[in-house]
């Protein structure tokens, strides 16, 4: 992603959102994502591996803890605490389906399901850069998952986060856009 996009990005992260324009910022994220898919596909990843733009290593710190939080919770099927690492009005737009607004949609969409469960889960970024209160993520996601008495099952997908740092100086997820990769 180049530095003029990031700037957009940020711009358009700063609006004051109505329904248009939220739909103009996750189109634009969308083609961030989509320039993205260039990207490496590597499985041994780390933190250590991701593209450090900007930003100083106490903001990547807290940020790559709430990624690993984010995963955590997901594997366990804590709702709650996957919830709270997102802003009260973050927004989730996974592949296929409508937005998801706020934490009360949020808690819906995430709850677990009683007929699968999450064995795995890990992100790899591929990119974090940060800019103030405001950061984006990029990369990869993959885990395993598995249905009633079905054999488990593998999953992978690309991921594009926009940060936020709220009034509490706690990083939340204020986009959370994903889609499912071959």
């Amino acid at each position: 992603m180049t530095p003029r996009l990031f700037a957009l990005l940020l711009a358009l992260a700063r609006l004051r959102l109505d329904s248009s324009s939220i739909v103009m910022r996750f189109l634009l994220l969308t083609l961030a994502l989509s320039l993205s898919a260039c990207a490496s596909t590597r499985t041994d990843w780390t933190y250590n591996d991701t593209r450090i733009v900007a930003g100083n290593l106490e903001d990547v710190e807290a940020i790559v803890a709430q990624a690993r939080a984010f995963s955590a919770a997901y594997v366990a099927g804590d709702t709650e605490t996957l919830v709270t690492i997102y802003a009260e009005d973050g927004i989730a737009a996974p592949g296929g389906r409508d937005f998801i607004r706020g934490r009360d949609a949020l808690r819906g969409f995430w709850s677990p399901s009683p007929n699968s469960r999450i064995l795995e889960h890990r992100l790899l970024p591929e990119e974090l850069w940060i800019d103030g209160d405001l950061a984006y993520d990029w990369g990869y996601y993959e885990g395993v998952s598995q249905r009633e008495s079905a054999e488990p099952s593998s999953f992978r997908g690309k991921y594009l986060v926009v940060w936020q740092r709220d009034a509490d100086g706690v990083w939340r997820m204020a986009n959370d856009m994903w889609n499912p990769v071959e």
